[in-house]
C-alpha cells in the first residue's frame, strides 16, 4: 500500500482523474496540481471532488511548487502532468519542451528539497522506443520519432539522475495508447465517435498504423501498484498496454458496431502525421511478474463506454 498523502501533478486530466478517484476509494490523501488547461475539476466524479485538495498552479512555477510541497508534503508523488497530444508538440515543439522537461525539473528539484518524499511515479510513453515489428519490452531500443517521444525519453533520464542524486525510489511508467470515456485530446478514438455522432462521412488520417490501446482504469491501477512497488527495487520502469495492436480500420468497424449502421471514410490529409510508426505493440511481462498488475478491459467493452461519453466536459 502507498504511504499518505499522495500528490498527483495533472490530476484533473484524462489519465490523472482516475488515478485519483482509484487513490480515494483506496483511502488516500490525495492533493492535486493541476494547472486546469487541459484538465478539470469536472473530470473527477463528484463525491471525489469533495475528497481532494487542488490546487491550481503549473509545474513550471518552481516557487509555487515548491509551496504546494511544503505545505502538504506528500510522501509519494505521481508526475502526469505534460503535454501529451502529439500534434500540439510538433506544432510547438518548445513548449512541449518547457511543460515536459522544464517543468519535470522543477517537480523533481521540488521533491528533493521538501525531504518527505519518498517515491515518485514519472508517466512515459511507448513514445521512446525504436519502431519495432516485434512486441516491444523495456530492454527495447530506444529511439523516439517525435519531439514528444524525445521529451519522455529526457523525463526518463532525469528520473535516473534524481534517483542517484537523491536516493527517492521512482517509478518509470510506459504507457502505450491509452483510450476511455472523456478524453481530453482530439485522439482517435473520440474523433472518430464524435465524427459519427455528428453524421456524414469520416474524415480521418491514416488508419493502417496498429497500436496497442490501454483502458485508463487500468493505467491507473498500474501506476498506483508501480508507486508501491518501486520503493522495494530503487528505480523500476514497466510498461502498461493491452499487449494486443490494432488498426484504425478495426477501430472504425468496431464503433460503426456500437453505431448499428454503415460508416464511410475519407482520407483527409490534414490529419496524417509526417512520421506514423506501423505497429506499437507492448509486452508487460514485467508487471505481470513484479506488480500482478495486468490489463482488465478489453478494447470492445472500452469502446462501448467511451461511445457513451467521448470528450471531457
Amino acid at each position: 500500500m502507498l504511504v499518505d498523502p499522495v500528490l498527483v501533478t495533472g490530476g484533473c486530466g484524462f489519465v490523472g482523474s482516475r488515478v485519483c478517484a482509484r487513490l480515494v476509494a483506496d483511502g488516500h490523501d490525495v492533493i492535486i496540481l493541476d494547472n486546469l488547461t487541459r484538465g478539470a475539476p469536472a473530470n473527477l466524479p463528484a463525491a471525489v471532488v469533495e475528497q481532494v485538495r487542488i490546487v491550481e498552479g503549473d509545474i513550471r512555477d518552481a516557487d509555487g511548487l515548491a509551496h504546494c510541497l511544503a505545505t502538504y508534503r506528500p510522501r509519494t508523488v505521481l508526475h502526469l502532468a505534460a503535454l501529451h497530444f502529439i500534434p500540439a508538440c510538433n506544432a510547438d515543439p518548445r513548449r512541449a519542451i518547457d511543460i515536459n522537461v522544464t517543468g519535470t525539473q522543477a517537480l523533481c528539484d521540488g521533491c528533493a528539497a521538501v525531504g518527505t518524499v519518498e517515491a515518485i511515479v514519472f508517466a512515459s510513453s511507448a513514445a521512446v522506443y525504436a519502431a519495432s515489428e516485434m512486441p516491444l519490452h523495456e530492454g527495447s531500443a530506444l529511439g523516439p520519432m517525435d519531439i514528444y517521444g524525445h521529451t519522455k525519453l529526457w523525463n526518463e533520464q532525469q528520473a535516473a539522475l534524481f534517483h542517484r542524486r537523491t536516493g527517492i525510489a521512482v517509478g518509470i511508467a510506459r504507457l502505450f495508447n491509452q483510450f476511455g470515456p472523456g478524453e481530453t485530446n482530439a485522439h482517435l478514438i473520440p474523433a472518430i465517435i464524435e465524427q459519427v455522432q455528428a453524421g456524414g462521412p469520416l474524415r480521418l488520417g491514416n488508419l493502417a498504423s496498429k497500436r496497442d490501446y490501454l483502458y485508463t482504469d487500468d493505467a491507473a491501477r498500474g501506476l498506483i501498484a508501480l508507486a508501491a512497488v518501486c520503493r522495494e527495487h530503487g528505480s523500476l520502469t514497466c510498461n502498461f498496454g493491452s499487449e494486443r495492436a490494432v488498426d484504425g480500420w478495426h477501430l472504425v468497424r468496431l464503433i460503426e458496431q456500437l453505431h448499428g449502421s454503415s460508416l464511410v471514410v475519407t482520407q483527409d490529409p490534414a490529419r496524417m502525421r509526417p512520421a506514423d510508426t506501423p505497429v506499437i505493440l507492448s509486452d508487460c511481462t514485467r508487471a505481470h511478474e513484479l506488480l500482478g498488475w495486468h490489463a482488465e478491459t478489453t478494447l470492445e467493452h472500452g469502446l462501448a463506454a467511451v461511445f457513451a461519453h467521448p470528450r471531457a466536459r
